[in-house]
């Protein structure tokens, strides 16, 4: 081995290349630094600019903002505006939204709605706002003052980000707010909004950036100048900036007092002060550099004197090391360094006699048997676990052969992978049995790995590692018995069995298949299909069948039929199954083959008995549907007598209305006629006075004043009449007619149970009605008002039969686009088989006692058709009964 690879440079070089080098080095981290103070001050002085590009972006930002919200609380303080919110007048406050948004004062909105009552009541725009998130943002200044926010939500598949102004509207009178105006910018597609920021920082790309997510850019996101501010943005925090040659990066936060998540304005623009920097830099580093280079050469010179002496005795002891002479030790010179590189080279010598002890010792210590040879098999050393193994120790392995531990037989193959190896073409892998001194013979999968001292082709050394797999050998040898032993059971079995590979080689054939063949089954196995099948189409056949089974890695099953010398039809089912032969461990294919004529004849069989049944079934079916033509027809009388019956329910339901409504009438009626008569003879008696001449003032004042008292009374109950009168009649008008009408829901149901009082005097219940005063709807009234009838009808009835103070409530409310009417009573309840035959037809637990069970079927076609709505029942044993109605709005 040679201790240098090429010749080497003049000590004068070698000085001088590392010290220009550090010339260089030094030259650059000076001029590097002073750069760097200089470009540190450009910096402060850019920064400096940037707080004051802030500050301008942030006045103009809030400038802009405040006219709008100035402009927003002008409108709402427009009386016209206030007292269209204040009486609901929702049509004029969109024609202003409007006006507004197209006006020079909301040029920048994409939105203004009108939130009322907690929900979104009039907007002006294309973009609905969250009122939940609405809520949370504005609770603390809805009472104080207008104020701004920003806001991100999920609007159909997209994120969007708006600036929002909240300005509640008060009612002058009570003071509390009547309403809120808000006001929106759509930032993810608000141009004018991005340019005007754009504008005010001078820039020349611009960007708004949220929750590390882009909202909207001045230009294309895609081109490349845009996509580098955007991915500099996602990574930095608010205020920072980066100088990139004669571009300027920086951000700025946008509402910095909203700190829930920040808003970005990220923005580019031009420095040409940098570029003018490095140019004047360069120009003087290049003038350094060179005067650098002189004072280097001439130092270089005047140092190789010194060194060269103690670089002559590191150099000839390092030549020493290398001959081999271990004994010889390192004698320091007068240059400090060179003595440490000597010390440091007497240290690696010690570390390297250190390595190779271990390495000797891990050759030892392996557990795996590893012999070392040259390149003709001669046996350098093995290790222990080798060593013991073959039963040799260290003298008896010298001038030994590979060939004296493996068999003869194997000579050849040990000889050709030795050449191999030494080659390196590959490394040889050989299985080898090997005879221990104790115990039986073992396997071996032996490498044959080549080792190179030198960089050249051919191996100087072949070292071999073994792997046992005696145990593995073993396991194989067991599969192969256990497939003889299967070859046995088959021979067994009444079906024709074989086993072959896809290459058509008989693996396995049971007795029954031989004799069919007619050749004994030792004479089949291990011959092919086309020397025992003489028929080459019969021979393809089954070959294709094979690769298919092994292809698709499933069983194939297959029938077939002939016929024998006799004429008779013979049906055979054939069954493939892909399996791993031990033998080679190849794939190969099991086929099994059993006779099913008698079974095909069962089938047969049964198809001409399914012929039969199949008549039967027709002929059945034309009977059943006879009966059904019967049945239907039955059906349709039934549902006319049904719906005759529910007219008569109703009609009786009328005819207690006017029975009730007379009896309450009566009373006020009654008394109206006590008091005229009363009246009458008051002013016969001031007439006769009159007449005879007694009448006295104190008569006339007592005439008067029980007059007046008279009439009052007669007045009351008069209106009383009219007022029952004029409910009764728009109830049977609406009873009659199945019109479309706007009503007052709190005022119509309150009438119904005024015309419910007769009925409803007989009792002590509680009727409790919850509805707001203000609930208008559009509805066929004359339903909606036979189904609470009856509902209440149905829980006076069956409800409290036990008690005479039962509490019945009922509550009404929007629900969507449409009413909700939970009626509820405190009664005996029902149980899951009454709750669920309620709404059936002539189901009643009062027949006894007359009632038809038509009340509650009459509900349910009414909410269902009539009123297009679903009703639904609640109840449990002595836990009361609860309907839950629901039904449109009509138009």
């Amino acid at each position: 081995m040679k201790f240098f690879s090429r010749k080497a440079l003049g000590l004068t070089i070698q000085l001088l290349t590392p010290m220009l080098a550090l010339v260089v080095v030094m030259g650059i981290f000076i001029f590097s630094w002073s750069f760097y103070l200089s470009k540190t001050t450009l910096e402060n002085e850019i920064a400096i600019d940037i707080e004051k590009t802030e500050s301008i972006v942030a006045l103009s930002l809030n400038n802009t903002l405040e006219d709008i919200k100035d402009d927003l609380i002008e409108m709402t303080l427009n009386p016209n505006f206030r007292g269209a919110i204040i009486s609901g007048d929702s049509e004029t406050l969109d024609q202003k939204l409007y006006e507004f948004m197209d006006s020079r004062q909301g040029y920048l909105l994409d939105v203004l709605t009108i939130y009322r009552e907690g929900r979104n009541w009039v907007e002006a725009g294309v973009i609905e706002l969250p009122i939940v998130q609405l809520r949370n943002k504005f609770k603390n200044t809805m009472t104080t003052s207008p104020a701004w926010g920003y806001l991100s939500f999920r609007s159909l598949n997209n994120i969007r980000t708006m600036l929002v102004c909240a300005v509640p509207v008060f009612n002058e009178h009570t003071g509390e707010v009547a309403g809120i105006l808000y006001g929106g910018i759509d930032l993810n597609s608000n141009v004018s909004f991005i340019d005007r920021l754009k504008k005010e920082s001078a820039a020349i790309n611009a960007a708004l950036v949220s929750r590390h997510r882009l909202i909207i850019s001045t230009s294309n996101p895609s081109k490349p100048e845009m996509k580098k501010l955007v991915d500099w943005t996602l990574g930095i925090k608010p205020g920072e900036f980066k100088i990139d040659e004669e571009l300027i990066y920086s951000t700025i936060q946008l509402l910095p007092q909203q700190a829930d998540s920040p808003l970005l304005f990220s923005f580019v623009r031009k420095n040409p002060s940098f570029q003018s920097l490095k140019e004047n830099y360069m120009q003087n580093l290049g003038i350094l550099l060179s005067l650098a280079t002189l004072l280097a050469i001439f130092t270089a010179w005047g140092l190789q004197k010194r060194i060269l002496k103690a670089l002559k005795m590191l150099t000839d002891y390092a030549q020493n090391v290398a001959a081999g002479e271990r004994e010889t030790s390192f004698i320091p010179g007068r240059v400090k360094e060179f003595n440490q590189l000597g010390f440091m080279l007497e240290n690696m010598v010690a570390k390297l006699d250190e390595n190779n002890v271990y390495i000797s010792k891990l050759f030892s210590s392996a557990k795996a048997p590893i012999i070392n040879c040259d390149t003709t098999g001669v046996i350098l050393d093995m290790n222990p676990a080798a060593a013991k193994l073959v039963g040799f120790d260290e003298k008896q392995v010298i001038n030994k052969t590979l060939n004296n531990l493996f068999p003869g037989t194997y000579r050849e193959t040990i000889n050709k992978a030795l050449e191999q190896a030494m080659k390196g073409d590959f490394t040889p892998v050989l299985e080898l049995p090997i005879h221990p001194m104790e115990g039986d013979e073992k396997y071996f999968i032996w490498t044959f790995s080549p080792v190179r001292m030198e960089a050249k082709e051919d191996a100087d050394f072949i070292l071999l590692q073994g792997l046992d797999i005696t145990e593995s050998k073993k396991a194989t040898q067991k599969a192969q018995e256990s497939e003889a032993r299967l070859s046995q059971v088959i021979n067994l079995l009444p079906q024709e069995i074989f086993a072959n590979d896809l290459e058509g080689k008989f693996l396995l054939v049971n007795s029954i298949k031989a004799e069919k063949m007619g050749l004994p089954a030792a004479d089949i196995t291990g011959k092919y299909l086309p020397e025992i099948i003489k028929d080459p189409v019969e021979v393809t056949r089954i070959l294709e069948d094979d690769r298919m089974v092994i292809e698709r890695n499933e069983k194939l099953l297959t029938e077939e039929s002939f016929r024998d010398e006799n004429r008779t039809t013979h049906w055979i089912e054939t069954t493939r199954v892909p399996y791993i032969s031990a033998e080679n461990n190849t794939p190969a294919i099991l086929t099994i083959s059993t006779d099913i004529s008698r079974i095909k004849e069962v089938e047969q069989e049964m198809k001409s008995l399914n012929k039969e049944l199949v008549e039967r079934v027709a002929m059945r079916t034309t009977e059943l549907e006879n009966a059904n033509s019967a049945l239907l027809k039955s059906m349709d009388e039934l549902r006319q007598t049904q719906d005759k019956l529910v007219e008569t329910e109703k009609m009786a339901s009328l005819g207690e209305l006017v029975a009730g409504v007379a009896h309450e009438i009566n009373t006020p009626l009654g008394i109206s006629v006590t008091s005229a008569s009363f009246i009458k003879e008051l002013t016969e008696t001031l007439q006769h006075s009159f007449e005879s001449g007694t009448m006295k003032k104190s008569d006339l004042e007592k005439f008067l004043k029980t007059g007046r008292e008279a009439l009052d009374n007669i007045m009351k109950n008069l209106e009383r009449s009219a007022t029952l009168i004029s409910n009764f009649k728009q109830l049977a008008v609406d009873q009659s007619s199945e019109d479309v009408r706007q009503i007052n829901l709190h005022e119509y149901i309150h009438g119904i149970m005024l015309s419910l009082k007769p009925k409803l005097k007989k009792y002590k219940h509680e009727i409790v009605v919850d509805c707001p005063k203000g609930l208008e709807i559009n509805i066929s009234p004359g339903s909606l008002m036979q189904v609470i009838t009856n509902i209440i009808t149905n829980s006076l009835t069956h409800a409290f039969p036990d008690t005479d103070q039962g509490k019945i409530s009922i509550t009404a409310e929007r629900s969507g686009k449409g009413v909700k009417l939970i009626f509820s009573d405190n009664g005996i309840g029902m149980g899951t088989e009454q709750v669920m035959k309620v709404f059936e037809p002539f189901y009643t637990t009062a027949r006894s006692e007359g009632y038809t069970g038509l009340g509650m079927h009459l509900v349910y076609n009414l909410v269902t058709r009539a009123l297009n709505g679903n009703i639904e029942c609640h109840s449990s044993p002595g836990e009361g009964t609860t309907y839950e109605i629901w039904f449109p709005e009509g138009e």
